[in-house]
């Protein structure tokens, strides 16, 4: 039997991995989605299921205003002494050699809540881990240094002593590396009496990889992997997993070791490598040498499609949130890991959870959206446009597969062009495709109508397609994704369905399109916007997401 990577598709990014017992346990990257830090669980590193993520009364976290990409970056999740760790860091600017951000520290009996109020124990960079050692804990963290004629930005990596609850540092850090290369994602292990320090090398694109050293001493000096980069994908640009880096270390209660990590499968357009589903989660089997270094089992540097699945762990329970599964290798390329179909709306009076997600603040302060004001069907009360940082009325799920179909039904009656709502694929406020209802102004009327708009990041706000429709009643809309294009269409609930729009670049919804840097993945779901008075209100029901 053997697993096939990512273990988990689509956006999920900066993967920290950690086992408690039976369980292992996944948190990942969300910058500013909500819910914040998604984890998962599994028994068998093959079937994972949602776990929670960072919530609690004591957590306030809002990111309106944040600029795209910013908010949560790289959490670690640890475990020691019956507690479970998380320390994040919240950007809150970037771009360009300023940054401004905070790294916290939160507590939990429970992975999935909830966690303590997270404390704030320095702001000096982002990507920390806490290293559990002895009794005493470690914070570790990239240093960024904004002079600009300081050490240029990645000033290396620094170690920071935390008190015992981890709610504020001790003395002053130390720097115990520091390189030419960009280096980040500092995590530290001790085994055999070596120190070993775990880092990101290169960024997180194309040349993005893991390296590393070793110290006799927590504090250094630190050595290097004589060998160089354990993972990267950098030196081949064939390869099915691309952008291989950022890791964590796991051991299973056998002693078997593996490396979770993140990756992004490929396609070309327009000349250039475009990762349509954004950095996934993936996961080697790897070895130690006698001299006491770290290799993938399979040898080389690049990361494999399929990995044997551990012997002896706990078969995955039932009912598992989208299952992804363990896959029998064919001969071949092996298969693109299996996700089912995503829930619909939740019922009347039920909150909006997992795998919904909200922009920059949570579903639980949504007060434009509503379960309850119409049964069975939800309503968003618009708000901004889709191009804003504050204030979207917008809820979406991460798309999971390579290719997908989505049909949603919308009654909405907009009384000017300032009101529309409907069905988008959404990467950010700068990259998204949207299947909108709205109006048009005539000579003596007003018509309803559906628009495909595209907001690409090169050429700005596209119109691609208009057509008129009923003047009221329900509206079915749908669109369907591959790795190459979008296309949307329409229809009354008993009539047929009318293309709208064809061809459309869904690569346009990548990390790698665009001149800015762009961190997340791609979305679908519903919004409504209203930017004269916030009183348009437009009912959904009936959402369908599924592979195709």
């Amino acid at each position: 039997m053997t697993i096939t990577n990512p273990i988990l598709p689509g956006f999920f990014p900066d993967p920290s991995i950690v086992r408690v017992g039976e369980w292992f346990y996944v948190a990942n990257s969300s910058f500013e989605w909500f819910p914040t830090i998604p984890i998962h669980r599994s028994r068998d590193l093959a079937n994972w299921e949602f776990a929670g993520s960072l919530n609690g009364p004591g957590v306030a976290l809002d990111f309106s205003g944040i600029q795209d990409s910013g908010s949560i970056w790289a959490p670690s999740l640890s475990w020691n002494d019956g507690t479970f760790w998380l320390t994040f860091t919240v950007v809150r600017s970037f771009g360009g050699a300023q940054k401004d951000m905070d790294t916290y520290v939160t507590r939990a009996a429970d992975a999935s809540g909830p966690w303590s109020a997270p404390a704030r124990v320095t702001s000096t960079g982002f990507d920390p881990s806490i290293f559990h050692h002895e009794g005493r804990h470690w914070l570790a963290n990239m240093e960024w240094d904004n002079r600009p004629n300081g050490r240029g930005g990645f000033a290396g990596i620094n170690v920071q002593e935390l008190t015992p609850d981890g709610s504020a540092t001790v003395g002053a850090p130390h720097s115990i590396f520091r390189s030419a290369t960009l280096i980040e994602g500092p995590n530290l292990y001790f085994r055999d009496g070596w120190y070993y320090l775990m880092t990101a090398e290169g960024g997180t694109g194309f040349n993005h990889g893991i390296l590393m050293l070793r110290s006799r001493e927590l504090l250094g000096p630190y050595e290097a992997d004589p060998d160089g980069s354990l993972l990267t994908s950098r030196d081949d640009d064939a390869l099915p997993l691309q952008k291989a880096g950022h890791g964590e270390l796991v051991t299973t209660e056998a002693g078997g070791d593996y490396l979770v990590h993140l990756a992004s499968r490929w396609i070309e357009s327009d000349g250039d490598r475009r990762a349509i589903l954004g950095r996934e989660t993936c996961l080697q089997k790897v070895t130690w040498t006698p001299d006491g270094w770290l290799r993938l089992e399979q040898g080389g540097h690049h990361a494999a499609e399929q990995i044997p699945a551990p012997a002896g762990l706990i078969p995955a329970p039932s009912g598992l949130q989208m299952p992804l599964g363990l896959q029998v290798a064919p001969d071949g390329r092996p298969p693109a890991p299996a996700v089912g179909p995503s829930s619909g709306f939740p019922a009347a009076g039920e909150p909006l959870a997992w795998p919904w997600s909200t922009l920059r603040s949570p579903a639980s302060k949504a007060d434009w959206l509503s379960t309850t004001d119409r049964p069975g069907w939800l309503r968003l009360r618009g708000m901004r446009s889709t191009d804003s940082l504050r204030d979207q009325s917008l809820i979406a799920q991460r798309i999971r597969s390579e290719s997908v179909s989505v049909s949603v039904v919308l009654d909405a009656a907009p009384e000017n062009y300032t009101q529309s709502a409907g069905l988008i694929f959404y990467y950010n406020t700068s990259a998204y495709f949207y299947l909108r209802l709205s109006v048009r102004d005539t000579e003596d009327s007003l018509k309803r109508v559906v628009e495909v708009w595209e907001r690409d990041a090169e050429k700005g706000l596209l119109v691609h397609a208009t057509a008129v429709v009923p003047d009221s009643g329900p509206l079915l809309l749908k669109g369907t994704m591959t790795p190459n294009e979008v296309q949307f269409s329409w229809g009354t609930e008993d009539g047929g369905l009318e293309q709208l729009a064809a061809g459309l670049n869904a690569t346009h919804l990548s990390d790698d399109y665009g001149r800015t840097l762009r961190f997340t993945g791609p979305f679908v779901g519903v919004c409504a916007q209203d930017l004269r008075d916030q009183t348009f209100c437009a009912d959904f029901r009936q959402f369908s997401l599924t592979p195709s």
